[in-house]
């Protein structure tokens, strides 16, 4: 019987990896436990719903949505700001039938020429924005979502129709 020692520990390894790469809103607010307690009550329910709104900081912005997937700074007439992008990403797998015509490969025989077709899985990863989050002197000045998604989240947040 073959023995692999070092099995158990590569996995405990890899599994202990896969759980520090995910964080929570709330392992995310347990990390900053001090600076979310000393927040207003109406900021702390906000991100712990993962929202954001004007006047936040980046470490308010980083507890509720996370680590951005970019950073970049915009430099205009009235300063520069920093831009934090959002994104998701979305993995779809197709499965695409494709033809080989004249295929030739050489091998100790010589040369031949064939053709036929194969089944083929393409693995296609899809980068949708999700936010944009501008910073000017440590605080939220801008947020900016996708049309769908603004529309969406103004119909959660508005009052009930009496």
């Amino acid at each position: 019987m073959i023995r692999f020692p070092l099995l158990p520990a590569a996995l405990a390894a890899a599994v202990l990896a896969l759980a520090a790469g995910c964080s929570t809103i709330e392992s995310r607010i347990e990390q900053n436990r001090d600076y979310f307690d000393a927040l207003p009550a109406a900021d702390q329910a906000q991100i712990r719903i993962g929202k954001i709104d004007l006047g936040f900081t980046p470490e308010s912005v980083r507890m509720a949505l996370g680590e951005p997937r970019r950073k970049t700074i915009r430099r205009t007439a009235s300063g520069d700001s920093e831009i934090w992008t959002y994104t998701d990403i979305t993995q779809s797998y197709d499965r695409q039938h494709a033809d080989i015509d004249g295929l030739s490969y050489a091998g100790p025989g010589g040369g031949r020429i064939t053709g036929g077709s194969a089944w083929i899985t393409l693995r296609q990863d899809r980068e949708t924005l999700s936010a944009l989050v501008e910073f000017r002197g440590g605080r939220v000045v801008a947020i900016e979502v996708p049309a769908a998604d603004a529309a969406r989240k103004l119909a959660e947040t508005a009052p009930a129709a009496p």
